[in-house]
């Protein structure tokens, strides 16, 4: 128990170190951010359909990058809590650091995580990888780069080695199979935009359908976008704690209004 509130201490140190970071990042990218260096202001939705134009919208990756960030490390804490049956993890007594060591300097293996995980969850992650960076402006070509990077150095080599050795199905099947599924989910989504947000007639079909095949780019467009409404906001707040057993901790308060 004292080794998983190690761990669950150490994402959320993660966490933090991200949130401060996404806040330096967001701040330098308004302050040096000019209209030169996107050549026009209209968005990939409003430009015609392309594999190859690749005019990136910065501020906007920047956004997108920064928010699976932070939700990667977030889904790491709860699955770090969930049982193993579920996510096939080893306990053991090793330290966070060591233990990610061990699976990083060993080669990949094949999982044994069920159909579901392998090869609808994983492509799924793939995609919403790749709409992060082809909501951004970013040409397919770009957007299998970016959604690869991130699968593979920020999930299986960074936060997943953590708890288990990289897998060579992940390696595989969540950047291509992934590039697949989100350029179609960009067409959909052109498609949806298009029809002035509405799907088979229904709005709240469009939005919950453009949620879910861009949930970054939507979110971080409603919360820290041009067009955000002027009366939401959203804080988060970290500090070290110490709790009732005398140990170090770290404390998240989050706090949104609309």
């Amino acid at each position: 128990m004292f080794q998983l509130r190690r761990t669950i201490n150490s994402v959320f140190v993660l966490l933090s170190m991200t949130i401060s970071a996404i806040a330096y990042a967001d701040d330098n990218i308004q302050k040096t951010t000019s209209t030169s260096e996107v050549p026009f202001k209209l968005s990939i939705y409003e430009r015609p359909y392309s594999l190859d134009e690749n005019i990136i919208d910065k501020k906007m990756l920047g956004r997108n990058t920064a928010a699976l960030f932070g939700t990667g490390i977030a889904t790491m804490g709860l699955l770090y809590v969930m049982p193993s049956s579920f996510t096939n993890w080893e306990d053991d007594e090793k330290s966070p650091t060591k233990k990610w060591w061990d699976n990083v300097s060993q080669a990949p293996v094949w999982d044994k995580d069920d159909l579901f995980l392998n090869y609808v969850t994983h492509p799924y992650a793939g995609a919403i990888y790749y709409m992060g960076a082809r909501s951004a402006g970013a040409n397919a070509a770009y957007s299998c780069l970016y959604s690869f990077a991130l699968s593979t150095f920020f999930w299986e080599y960074g936060l997943e080695a953590f708890a288990e050795r990289p897998s060579i199905q992940d390696l595989i099947v969540t950047p291509v199979a992934g590039s697949l599924l989100g350029e179609w989910f960009y067409k959909s989504k052109r498609e949806i935009i298009k029809n002035n947000n509405t799907l088979w007639g229904s709005k709240s079909m469009g939005k919950t359908a453009l949620i879910l095949m861009d949930p970054m780019t939507e979110v971080s467009d409603y919360l820290w976008g041009d067009e955000k409404p002027m009366n939401n906001s959203l804080s988060l707040s970290s500090q070290p704690i110490i709790t009732r057993s005398g140990r170090l901790g770290y404390g998240l308060s989050l706090r949104f209004s609309f």
